[in-house]
């Protein structure tokens, strides 16, 4: 897998050639920039499979340079040392970034969601960054991925998100879809938009909830009538949260 490096700050591009070269064997760097111009130049001399492109860039950011680019036929996994609403826009739109100081774990596992990505994902990149692009109060969806799709929804229509091992399951009203996303993925996604994790498999939406039900933890009732139980240690943050909204 050929890969390029765009970053304008040189221990950026160092740290994450190194974590590469030293730990992922089937990934080769081809070639690194400094700016969004020098990285056009590079994506359209070396035609690599995945770039790993900062976010903020002197002159154009990520997303004006990739709106130049025309057709996407590359994976993207944006890198950037600023946790703010564009990363948090780009997660929900099933893109994959990495914060900096790059960690070596946040690292595979973007790469192994590399190996799972399809080429309709890839087409879709354009969608994605339109998304990504959007006022935050217009901002109602996520992109869901699954192993061979990306599934676009809207935030309100999810009822309940619930563990899988390392896969999510998302009940939807109407229909459920098995996402490659672990559940506290979900959770750092879905909690500014009045979900929690009621227990350690369960990430509800609380716009779907429809009774509780006393007891030493409790249970919640949702709105497609299933059950689902709250946690004794979660309880009392729960009906804090319930009692505010």
């Amino acid at each position: 897998m050929k890969a390029i490096i765009i970053d304008d700050e040189p221990k950026g591009r160092n740290i994450l050639l190194q974590l590469i070269t030293e730990h992922f064997s089937d990934i080769k760097v081809v070639a690194t920039a400094s700016g969004a111009e020098e990285g056009i130049q590079r994506i359209e001399t070396y035609k690599p499979d995945v770039i790993f492109l900062d976010v903020e860039m002197p002159g154009k950011n990520a997303f004006d340079m990739l709106k130049e680019l025309g057709p996407i036929d590359f994976k993207i996994i944006f890198v950037s040392a600023h946790n703010h609403y564009a990363l948090n826009a780009i997660k929900l739109s099933a893109l994959d970034f990495l914060l900096k100081p790059v960690d070596l774990d946040d690292l595979t596992r973007a790469v192994e969601r590399l190996n799972i990505r399809t080429l309709r994902s890839v087409q879709q990149v354009p969608q994605l960054l339109q998304q990504i692009q959007q006022p935050k109060g217009r901002f109602g969806k996520i992109a869901i991925s699954t192993v061979n799709t990306i599934e676009f929804v809207n935030i309100s229509d999810i009822i309940y998100c619930k563990a899988d091992n390392v896969y999510t399951e998302v009940y939807l009203v109407g229909n459920m879809i098995t996402s490659t996303k672990t559940l506290k993925e979900f959770e750092d996604l879905l909690t500014p938009h009045l979900f929690f994790r009621v227990h350690h498999s369960y990430l509800i939406n609380l716009n779907h909830v429809k009774k509780y039900v006393k007891g030493e933890g409790g249970s919640v009732i949702m709105t497609n009538e299933r059950e689902i139980e709250v946690s004794r240690r979660r309880k009392g943050a729960f009906l804090e949260l319930l009692a505010s909204i």
